[in-house]
């Protein structure tokens, strides 16, 4: 079957495909993983597929549409948003009345408001709840929808809620096509650029789900993989693909691992296989704030640069409360450790987290300033449905039309305090004293730093 894998349009730098959706202020474009994972096992498969990024392209609506007309695919598979949600459901029923296509929604939003998406137009034919690959395979074999696990579909005016998948295996990882090689067919990987990366830079799992899973605000852990274990791909398979990635790949600056946080033993077993393999070659990673000297050290032997921390909070109580299993103390030796080990961090905090006070912001700003980071990002959370955070304010009884309302500051409030504090972070002079200790960081840090003044200025939300 032709199928058509597509990220739709919408506002430029606006994210859909990664932990969040909303737009980014420091000019990132995320890749569309995991589309582009589909993408590979549908192929493997014997199936005629597309991937199409219309978001990083720019493509107008109309663009799309054609696009779409000219493959006339038998299957269109759309990675929603709830932010995006009106203008992804208008692509989708022009793409059907163009093509009649098979329209089925996909991604973590799906599972968050299965109700709301499935009903957000008759163009919908389907869901597919968390992970996907396998229920768009199958689809694309033209099995009976009513034996697809994963899929809420509709029959007449009637909607069918079948029961879930089992999470994507540890053998299946191994069996899907290297995504890097997905991104060299059908993406142009000189517009995919991320503010803490070097550019460019490609992206890829060794391995699904949150070797920590317990924070009670992170959207993937609940929404995309609903709380499965970290499954782990063979070293080797990984190796192999960092492999094929210096040879067809040269170019590319930086591997970035997306695995929800590569927990130490993993990290170790990666980077001791790097210099077995006598690999040379840069890379970063997600990484919780207390890793040790030992792992840290043979990380950066094996080419490790950067790190993407998620600190969140100073205050001990936001910590507890939010499950992130870490100490102010512990954050702090672990951010001194890699620093004098020459990592380039990058600080995450969210403003607005329960317990959150006007106090308790300027305590944490005050302690980002000290961190030895070298980018920052601050966002105001969000309680998705079907997350601990919304389930923590239904029991606090704090949610207003729907909404969750976990901060006793107001929405403006809290986007004026990030602002105050992305300002403050990278406007002091510890913060350009680091910067300028790695001059050849300034390219990377100019360019984000433009898109982030213009956005302060320009009064956008987090």
């Amino acid at each position: 079957m032709k199928v058509l894998l597509l990220n739709p349009p919408y506002e430029k730098h606006f994210i859909r495909s990664a932990r969040w959706a909303a737009k980014s202020i420091s000019g990132s474009n995320w890749y569309p993983i995991w589309l582009a994972y589909c993408t590979g096992l549908l192929g493997k498969q014997g199936h005629e597929a597309k991937l199409v990024d219309a978001l990083v392209e720019s493509y107008s609506i109309e663009k799309t549409v054609q696009i779409a007309n000219k493959f006339s695919p038998g299957l269109t598979v759309i990675y929603i948003s709830t932010a995006s949600l009106a203008s992804d459901v208008k692509v989708a029923e022009l793409i059907k009345e163009k093509t009649g296509s098979k329209i089925v929604l996909v991604g973590p939003w799906c599972a968050v408001e299965p109700s709301d998406i499935i009903n957000s137009s008759n163009a919908v034919d389907a869901i597919a709840l968390y992970e996907f690959d396998y229920t768009i395979l199958e689809i694309a074999q033209e099995k009976e929808l009513k034996d697809i696990k994963g899929l809420w579909w509709k029959r007449g005016g009637e909607i069918i809620r079948n029961p879930l998948r089992e999470p994507v295996t540890s053998e299946e990882l191994n069996g899907f096509p290297f995504v890097t090689d997905v991104y060299k067919r059908h993406l142009d990987i000189r517009k995919y650029f991320q503010a803490p990366q070097l550019h460019p830079f490609v992206d890829l799992f060794t391995g699904r789900g949150c070797a920590w899973g317990k924070c009670v605000f992170c959207l993937w852990p609940y929404a995309m993989t609903k709380g499965a274990p970290y499954r782990m791909r063979k070293i080797e398979n990984v190796i192999d693909e960092i492999k094929y990635i210096k040879k067809e790949l040269s170019y590319v600056k930086e591997i970035f691992l997306q695995d929800d946080t590569l927990q130490a033993d993993r990290a170790r077993e990666f980077s001791k296989e790097l210099l077995r393999n006598n690999i040379k070659t840069t890379w970063s990673c997600y990484s919780r704030a207390n890793l040790d000297f030992d792992t840290l050290k043979i990380m950066k032997e094996s080419g490790c640069r950067g790190l993407h921390v998620g600190y969140e909070s100073a205050d001990p109580k936001i910590l507890r409360s939010i499950n992130k299993g870490v100490t102010v103390e512990e954050m702090e030796k672990f951010t001194n450790t890699a620093y004098d080990l020459g990592f380039i961090i990058h600080a995450d905090f969210i403003i607005g987290l329960p317990g959150e006070t006007t106090e308790t912001i300027k305590t944490t700003i005050r302690w980002a300033k000290r961190l030895k980071a070298h980018s920052y990002q601050f966002v105001t959370p969000k309680a998705y449905r079907n997350t601990p955070l919304y389930t923590w304010a239904e029991n606090h009884h704090i949610i207003k039309n729907g909404e969750a309302v976990i901060s006793e500051l107001s929405s403006n409030e809290l986007d004026q305090w990030v602002n105050r504090a992305i300002k403050e972070c990278h406007l002091n002079i510890y913060y350009l004293y680091r910067m300028m200790r790695r001059p050849y960081e300034l390219g990377r840090m100019i360019k984000s730093a433009w898109f982030v003044i213009f956005s302060i200025l320009s009064g956008s939300k987090h």
